[in-house]
């Protein structure tokens, strides 16, 4: 249980600097997962901002990964990425043993990017067809055609980043010696 904690806590402390970096914000965390949102008046932007935290966070994941060899078990990272509009706000439960208020983006669009990221493997990064639109080239991206996702009515467009051919220049983190 205690690697288990140190080890989510190195990655994610990581990965808040690059989620941070690019005007994101972290939303939620979930056991091994973490949701990021990037609100932005601009579409194009703030579909730039995602994937180039994607990727950010994908090298940090290879740096910790050597830095920790020998010590732990090398973790992959896979992420999804969706576009449009989400309610984003604070959100109240409320239960026999009191009230708790969290802040999360909800809708079919985080829905979609959950599904993404359980689809792909590996330290593959996947994108719905509404960020693939907004990114309007600029990023390799491989076209897997509609794809059917847990809970999702319809078949989804996906795309998958390649990451070799995306330059990153990701901010220098004091996680990372």
């Amino acid at each position: 249980q205690e690697q288990v904690s140190f080890i989510v806590e190195r990655y994610f402390s990581s990965f808040l600097d690059c989620v941070h970096a690019n005007g994101g914000d972290l939303s939620e965390t979930a056991g091994d997962g973490l949701m990021a949102i990037f609100p932005d008046t601009d579409p194009t932007r703030h579909a730039r901002n995602a994937v180039q935290t994607a990727l950010e966070i994908l090298q940090r994941t290879m740096t910790l990964n050597e830095q920790l060899q020998g010590t732990f078990e090398s973790i992959a990272v896979h992420a999804g990425i969706n576009s449009g509009l989400a309610l984003v706000g604070p959100t109240k439960l409320e239960g026999v043993t009191g009230v708790r208020w969290t802040y999360t983006a909800s809708g079919p669009v985080t829905n979609v990017a959950a599904r993404l990221a359980a689809l792909a493997e590996g330290e593959a990064i996947l994108i719905g067809a509404e960020t693939q639109r907004r990114l309007d080239g600029g990023f390799d991206l491989e076209d897997l055609g509609e794809q059917p996702l847990k809970n999702v009515e319809e078949p989804v467009r996906v795309f998958r980043l390649s990451v070799a051919s995306s330059p990153i220049s990701p901010p220098p983190s004091p996680y990372l010696s």
